[in-house]
């Protein structure tokens, strides 16, 4: 049975909880407040693709996409701006908020960061911060963000036993943006980073036809789904 708390406020940020069950993984999903809600849909589409498997959906939003999910201080490429690197407010939100209250009212297994996008790569460095997690789905992620070749290569992820999703779109390095094009190197090299890591226990990089734009709430359902059904995998396989 699915419960849905709405949108509801966790220590100043919106948030909406969908659970399918009970006892499977809890997947953090960021977003920016658009005109559209899609948080059903995409929560619909994980359901079907993962098998009616339990897992819970916890969407939050906040007020600054390019703040709030930059890892560090960094130019922005697209249009010359500068990054903050106010990712380490929005981590202290999850670890000290949003994570705390879903463990006092959930049954869950395991916590997953997940994001597309800007999003998407602020999922992936979450693992880089946080010791709690049990892995990411980072769709189509910014991974041409100016040093994150230095950073994965300077870094280890911590926790253990980690699952980790990569997808990008078959053209987002086909452009003529000479750093954004540095996209396809630099996430085949973090999948390849991450089969050294010993506790990365499962990883994939997956293709999705299209450029940036494209099927994005599609992308985040095949990504969420394939974390829940690697744990589940994995569950059955150690009993």
């Amino acid at each position: 049975m699915s419960k849905d708390s709405g949108w509801i406020m966790v220590e100043g940020k919106k948030c909406r909880i969908i659970c399918n069950g009970e006892g499977g993984p809890a997947v953090l999903l960021g977003t920016f407040p658009f005109d559209t809600d899609d948080s059903e849909h995409i929560f619909k589409r994980i359901k079907d693709l993962s098998r009616n498997k339990a897992f819970l959906l916890s969407v939050y939003q906040v007020s600054d996409w390019g703040k709030d999910f930059s890892p560090y201080p960094a130019r922005n490429a697209l249009d010359g701006s500068e990054f903050s690197g106010g990712g380490k407010e929005t981590l202290t939100w999850l670890s000290g908020s949003l994570i705390p209250y879903i463990k006092e009212r959930y049954k869950t297994d395991g916590i997953y960061t997940a994001g597309y996008s800007l999003s998407g790569l602020f999922a992936l460095w979450s693992l880089y911060n946080m010791d709690t997690l049990s892995g990411a789905a980072c769709c189509s992620g910014s991974l041409w963000y100016d040093g994150w070749d230095r950073f994965m290569e300077e870094n280890r992820v911590k926790g253990k036993d980690l699952t980790v999703y990569l997808s990008l779109g078959t053209k987002e390095e086909k452009t003529r943006n000479p750093v954004v094009s540095m996209v396809g190197d630099r996430t085949r090299q973090q999948e390849k980073m991450l089969l050294n890591e010993p506790s990365v226990s499962h990883v994939t990089l997956e293709w999705n036809q299209g450029g940036h734009f494209a099927d994005s709430d599609e992308r985040l359902a095949k990504g969420i789904s394939w974390l829940i059904e690697t744990l589940t995998a994995s569950s059955s396989h150690d009993q």
